[in-house]
């Protein structure tokens, strides 16, 4: 199904102060969202370790050059609310006899939580399916980290993964006939999702963190002026989450999130939008640090949208055709952990039922999106994909 070319990643790309070209500068595994869990990707410290430091070294966390509480600090660090807007950077202090101190590079501004920090509070990819009888069904997943030997000297820090339990989290969702989730709307950290009922009222359903639902609230009125509404994560670089949403002309409409449940004025943000029968909103699935918008045509070719992280777009990217076979198309944060990874994943199942993943993959200094296999069948249960 064709593949498109994508940006370094985020965790290559440092916005403080640039370390000499001889200098170990240490990675940061992890998204900078609220929910994510940040720590060290590569370590080469193994002739450093010690009873209290078993992998050769101590994390130091900072927010914006500053350091963090004590009861902070470690070697993850959870992003919380209270990040939101702060750089995070870390320094490594191994505990060899003469001890060595890293600098790492410094994060974009940390954001409300998205999508890809899933349900349970522990920032992993995980899917919510709506099923045709209106059940909420969530697979959670669970990530351990292993520091995995890479050549004399150096480990990388890997997270195997498994599925949890699925579970049923809410019934009664088929009064709405559109469902999505915007990440965290209200502010409090955890990811939220929005529905529409058929008189055009907008509701929000709070998580929990838990994979559960705080009590719900009207959040909108008139949105049944709207053919497609997706949550894109923040649009237009303010560090809170975003709607958009396409009117049957083919209108694209942005509707800022305040940061607490709310909204600022709407505005237009793109035309022509009716030629596509699915709009996806895929989260950062390039890597620089922005969300990105997929979009399928009639004609089963399929398009990536990437945003300029202030409101509007660069140029489009045709990704392949043959995605009219799948009935859904979505995007759950990146299906693996690793060192260098920090782009969404995009995932589809056909008429059939069959679930496919689509990875963003290096090679040779370049990304893109390939089939990475079949993760599970019998997925035509489902509506949508939240």
């Amino acid at each position: 199904m064709g593949s498109v070319g994508v940006a370094p990643s985020i965790a290559d790309e440092g916005t403080g102060s640039t370390p000499q070209a001889s200098e170990f500068v240490p990675p940061i595994v992890g998204l900078p969202y609220v929910g994510s869990e940040l720590t060290l990707g590569i370590a080469q410290f193994q002739k450093c370790k010690t009873e209290d430091a078993p992998n050769g070294f101590v994390l130091e966390w900072l927010s914006n050059g500053d350091p963090l509480p004590a009861e902070r600090q470690g070697e993850f660090l959870k992003l919380i609310p209270e990040d939101r807007g702060n750089r995070i950077s870390m320094v490594v202090h191994t505990t060899c006899e003469t001890p060595k101190v890293f600098h790492s590079r410094e994060t974009p501004p940390i954001e409300a939580s998205n999508r890809a920090m899933g349900w349970t509070g522990r920032g992993n990819f995980e899917l919510l399916g709506r099923t045709n009888d209106g059940d909420l069904v969530l697979y959670p997943r669970t990530y351990e980290p292993k520091w995995i030997y890479w050549g004399p000297g150096t480990e990388l820090l890997q997270f195997p993964s498994s599925w949890d339990e699925p579970r049923v989290v809410g019934t009664g969702w088929n009064i709405f006939d559109i469902v999505f989730s915007p990440g965290d709307f209200d502010g409090d950290g955890n990811n939220d999702v929005l529905g529409r009922d058929a008189t055009g009222n907008l509701h929000l359903y709070p998580g929990d963190g838990d994979g559960g639902w705080l009590p719900p609230k009207q959040v909108g009125s008139g949105w049944n002026i709207f053919d497609s509404i997706v949550g894109p994560g923040d649009f237009n670089g303010d560090g809170i989450n975003d709607v958009l949403a396409r009117d049957r002309s083919g209108n694209l409409h942005l509707y800022p999130g305040d940061g607490t449940g709310g909204w600022l004025a709407p505005s237009r943000v793109g035309s022509g939008w009716q030629i596509f029968d699915k709009i996806i909103a895929a989260g950062d699935s390039t890597g620089d640090g922005t969300p990105d918008i997929f979009a399928r045509d009639r004609s089963g070719f399929l398009y990536q949208y990437p945003t300029n992280g202030h409101g509007g777009w660069n140029p489009p990217l045709w990704v392949g055709h043959g995605w009219g076979e799948m009935t859904e198309i979505s995007s759950a944060g990146p299906y693996t952990k690793a060192y260098n990874t920090s782009r969404n994943d995009l995932i589809a199942y056909n008429h059939d039922g069959d679930l496919f993943l689509y990875a963003n993959i290096g090679v040779d200094g370049d990304y893109s999106l390939f089939n990475q296999g079949q993760p599970g069948t019998g997925w035509d249960i489902f509506k949508d994909l939240i």
